[in-house]
């Protein structure tokens, strides 16, 4: 084996040797997910514009010309995750088409097509809320600093109409027409991010005016996001571990404790393989641990699962009328020392809080925090290390 290789399985194998000193550094790892925002944050306010184009079965009757229209709308919204969010506010469309001669919406000073429909215009205007997944945060993983976003929204509202009094020479302007319309949208905006305050994009945009007579329009709008406040989410913050270089003479130490420790393994696996063949006991052990509850990465609440758990670890204390420790963990390799902490007292006044909702009486129970990690296996085992322990403390 080449010297070099046995120096890395050394390094490996054999920890405390003297190296050159460098510092850990603690970077963001958006690969970890992202940490939510305070409910005051991501919020923005939309502005948009364009043409619409109705498709309704009377409309098609009209020249491409003749359907074409205005849309505009200005919506308030916020994004609850980088991939999901939500926007409301007031959408307004003056579409342009064809209707029978007895429409509600016929243009009466205009003349007939060659096909015996009458041109047709009204207005709408009403509330609309919607719901927004970024398809490109969602498929590709949230970046701060990408540019394009693929946003696909969907929702409905509803329209109250004005009509034009064309036959009547001392009234032709607008007035209600009494005819409220239930409508239903869905849509892809192309977003372009100008700024951490300012995206420009682009909406094309299908809706269901009316359920009644299935009249539709497809419609085209540009317009501007302004971001109110923070816009971006922050990562878990991780750290980068030196890379060690060793000289010769420490490369050979090393390479010598390598091959005492390896004499060393060879024995315990003798050990191991003895202990397998003795006859198997059975012995009765008195487990201080009543149970043991853990949490997914940057979370503290109690699941449907655990709290049946502690329901019943609840009974067994309530009978008992023993002294309980509760001790709450965070695992070191993720995350800032402030934000473990945190983590740490969220957790076991979780489980203290549903255990005294449970019946417990609050003198049985002592809560405490522990900054070391539960297991310490490593950061491939630092689910483990996330968690909150109930034992007997009698």
């Amino acid at each position: 084996m080449k010297k070099s290789v046995l120096l890395a399985l050394a390094a490996l194998a054999v920890g405390g040797a003297t190296a050159t000193a460098q510092e850990v550094v603690y970077e963001p790892d958006c690969s970890q997910g992202v940490l939510l925002n305070r409910a005051k944050d991501n919020w923005f306010i939309t502005a948009q514009g364009g043409t619409t184009f109705l498709m309704g079965k009377h409309d098609i009757k009209a020249p491409l010309k003749d359907r074409w229209g205005g849309a505009a709308a200005l919506y308030v919204g916020k994004w609850l995750t980088p991939t999901f969010g939500f926007r409301f506010g007031a959408n307004w469309i003056m579409p342009k088409g064809a209707t029978e001669g007895n429409g509600e919406y016929r243009k009466m000073n205009a003349s007939a097509f060659d096909n015996g429909y009458y041109p047709e215009k009204f207005m709408g205007l009403g509330p609309e809320f919607d719901v927004l997944v970024n398809v490109t945060n969602w498929w590709c993983g949230y970046n701060p600093d990408r540019v394009y976003n693929l946003i696909a929204h969907g929702g409905a509202g509803a329209y109250w109409t004005w009509k034009r009094s064309y036959g009547n020479s001392t009234n032709i302007g607008w007035h209600g027409a009494d005819n409220t319309m239930m409508f239903a949208t869905a849509g892809l905006m192309n977003n372009f991010r100008l700024s951490s305050v300012v995206n420009l994009f682009f909406d094309v945009q299908y809706t269901l005016i009316d359920f009644r007579s299935a009249t539709h329009d497809l419609s085209i709008q540009a317009g501007l996001t302004f971001n109110l406040g923070k816009s971006d989410w922050d990562c878990p913050v991780t750290a980068i571990c030196p890379t060690w270089k060793y000289t010769d003479a420490e490369g050979d130490a090393l390479v010598a404790k390598l091959n005492a420790q390896n004499a060393q393994i060879k024995d315990l696996q003798a050990e191991i393989e003895a202990l397998k063949n003795r006859p198997k006991q059975v012995v009765k052990q008195d487990c201080e641990g009543l149970v043991t509850v853990y949490y997914p990465i940057n979370q503290y609440g109690l699941s449907n699962r655990e709290k049946i758990v502690l329901k019943s670890v609840a009974n067994v204390m309530k009978e008992s009328g023993k002294n309980y420790k509760l001790t709450g963990y965070a695992d070191s390799y993720t995350g800032t020392n402030e934000i473990n902490d945190r983590l740490r007292q969220a957790r076991v006044d979780g489980v203290y809080d549903y255990l005294v909702s449970q019946g417990v009486n609050p003198s049985q129970l002592d809560k405490t925090v522990d900054a070391q990690n539960l297991t310490d296996f490593g950061p491939e085992a630092a689910p483990l290390d996330r968690a909150v322990t109930v034992r007997n403390a009698d």
